[in-house]
């Protein structure tokens, strides 16, 4: 078994966790109920983590979860041309009008 990721986010390692099993990848989390024990435990130590079963698995996961950064992290923000409200990158639609960033 192998660690591929560790994270303060719970929700941010099963994120990561979902797209790993959707790609066939056997994987376990690692300490998502230590956080109760921050400060008798060292913080690194207390940290939700992502482990693969299989060594052999560990590159792909890797390549799967930079992946996943590099897609959002390109995600420029944009400006509705319907209201003028600036959004993030990653919503497809004006979260103020509702309107798609792809219409005219």
């Amino acid at each position: 078994m192998k660690r591929v990721f560790r994270h303060d986010s719970t929700a941010e390692v099963g994120l990561l966790r979902g797209l790993l099993e959707h790609a066939g990848i056997a994987c376990i989390t690692k300490n998502e109920q230590l956080s109760g024990a921050l400060g008798e435990i060292p913080f690194l130590e207390c940290q939700p983590e992502l482990w693969v079963i299989d060594d052999a698995d560990r590159a792909r996961a890797e390549a799967i979860i930079a992946a996943h950064y590099d897609r959002s992290a390109a995600h420029a923000d944009w400006t509705c041309r319907a209201c003028g409200e600036v959004n993030e990158g990653q919503f497809g639609a004006c979260w103020s009008c509702g309107r798609p960033d792809h219409a005219d």
